[in-house]
């Protein structure tokens, strides 16, 4: 599987990166709709993390990145997104991950689809 986006590099020190990773999709969301959607966690390290936003079906515009994912062995969960700290929570109590797509709905909902 293959993941085309715009990436950035995130803080994870205290936790930033829900606050600026949440600014990155409303940018991109305000352009494209945020039920177009997906996001991509990769790249961790001890202090940062690289997310990239993508469409589900076509190429975004200004894309700087391709990243080359595995096609089995996903984990999925659904939630609400207003849970979104619980999920993770719960998802990361076993261990790091090397990938996670996200998306998010209108509705308050959402999903993640993890590898570790």
């Amino acid at each position: 599987m293959e993941f085309t986006g715009i990436s950035r590099t995130f803080s994870t020190v205290g936790e930033q990166q829900y606050k600026t990773i949440g600014a990155f999709w409303d940018e991109m969301s305000a352009i494209y709709g945020m039920e177009n959607l997906r996001g991509l966690g990769y790249g961790w390290t001890q202090t940062t993390i690289e997310y990239a936003i993508g469409l589900k079906e076509g190429t975004i515009g200004g894309a700087n990145c391709v990243v080359q994912l595995p096609d089995t062995d996903w984990v999925s969960v659904r939630g609400k997104t207003a849970d979104l700290g619980k999920i993770y929570d719960e998802i990361y109590k076993d261990g790091a991950l090397k990938f996670e797509i996200e998306t998010f709905n209108d509705d308050g909902s959402c999903g993640i689809m993890y590898r570790r």
